[in-house]
């Protein structure tokens, strides 16, 4: 929590979750780690007031309604370009390792998603 870049990619993370969720969030964050230019994100979205957020009145409550929600928490790649922390991808609730093709797909370290390097 003491960590000075931890609001600042919070921050930048938590405009990509908004427009997701159509509501304002803070986050618990269970895992933020970095590695070089990119950033891991593991958290919960809540509302400011700390209550739950309630997904079915988000655009997931179709994958609720089918069952292949596993919310609420989130998982999030970030990559700091021109000194600036963007969201690479991110995906909440997945019912599998979901981040497990990020390495492939966008070229980050598998050590920083906690996956054996290939």
């Amino acid at each position: 929590p003491a960590d000075p870049l931890r609001p600042v990619l919070l921050n930048a993370l938590r405009p990509a979750i908004v427009a997701g969720l159509g509501q304002s969030v803070k986050f618990v964050v269970t895992t933020l780690r970095t590695q070089g230019d990119w950033a891991y994100v593991v958290a919960r979205p809540q509302r400011p007031d700390g209550r739950e957020i309630d997904f079915r009145a988000t655009r997931y409550r179709e994958v609720i309604d089918q069952g292949v929600f596993d919310g609420p928490t989130l998982y999030a790649l970030m990559q700091r370009r021109e000194q600036r922390w963007t969201v690479v991808d991110f995906i909440i609730g997945p019912t599998d390792v979901a981040w497990a093709g990020w390495p492939e797909e966008h070229g980050a370290p598998a050590a920083l998603l906690g996956l054996p390097n290939p």
